[in-house]
């Protein structure tokens, strides 16, 4: 099978698995943020249309099409990227990647990379309506946090957040009003415990602890 479509599949049946595991696990809750303290709502996201294959001026793209309907439905996106500690130094490489992955115009995948072919972000489009709904932050090829977008409203309800390619805290605005209000820590990977705010006011009402095994 073509890599491009390989890595593609792989990353979409991933992402989707990920976040529908998570938005069932987590039932009709609200998420919580920073240990104690209180909750800041998350600023108004900018909508993003996937419009597939546009180049940014300077850059040079090339096509790929996988399921030969003489239509492309991956692209690679190259220009000249500047070493992050020394602006002398240049090259032209590979800056982001599309994956139209049903075939509809628009783009479900797109990965951006950095100067040392690194990843930087990820951005995944669960409904195929043109907008993304999941974006994943990269330190270094590590993920450090994500975002989610459960109702589809173009605004990030669900944040997860990485240490040392662990899971170590996540946060959810369960009712979707703009106000984290539900905050999950946890410990190697598993959850230790709960901070809820009950009456919406952005504070922690209420602690959960997790019983861990040995």
């Amino acid at each position: 099978m073509n890599k491009g479509l390989t890595e593609g599949i792989g990353m979409y049946v991933a992402w989707t698995t990920l976040v529908f595991m998570g938005a069932c696990a987590s039932g009709p809750d609200k998420v919580p943020g920073p240990a104690g303290g209180a909750s800041v709502a998350p600023p108004p996201v900018a909508e993003v249309r996937a419009v597939s294959g546009q180049a940014k001026p300077g850059e040079k793209v090339k096509k790929f099409d996988l399921n030969h309907d003489n239509k492309p439905d991956v692209w690679a996106f190259y220009g000249i990227m500047t070493h992050p500690n020394d602006e002398t130094q240049t090259k032209e490489s590979l800056a982001r990647k599309e994956w139209d992955f049903n075939f509809d115009g628009k783009v479900d995948i797109r990965r951006y990379y950095n100067f040392r072919g690194e990843i930087v972000k990820d951005e995944l489009d669960l409904d195929f309506d043109g907008r993304f709904d999941v974006t994943s932050f990269y330190h270094q090829g590590a993920k450090i946090r994500q975002e989610f977008d459960f109702n589809f409203d173009s605004k990030p309800d669900y944040w997860k957040f990485f240490e040392k390619k662990l899971l170590a805290r996540s946060e959810r605005d369960r009712d979707f009003n703009g106000r984290i209000d539900r905050w999950e820590y946890y410990n190697q990977g598993k959850l230790e415990r709960v901070a809820l705010d009950e009456d919406g006011d952005g504070q922690i009402d209420k602690w959960l602890q997790q019983k861990l095994d040995p």
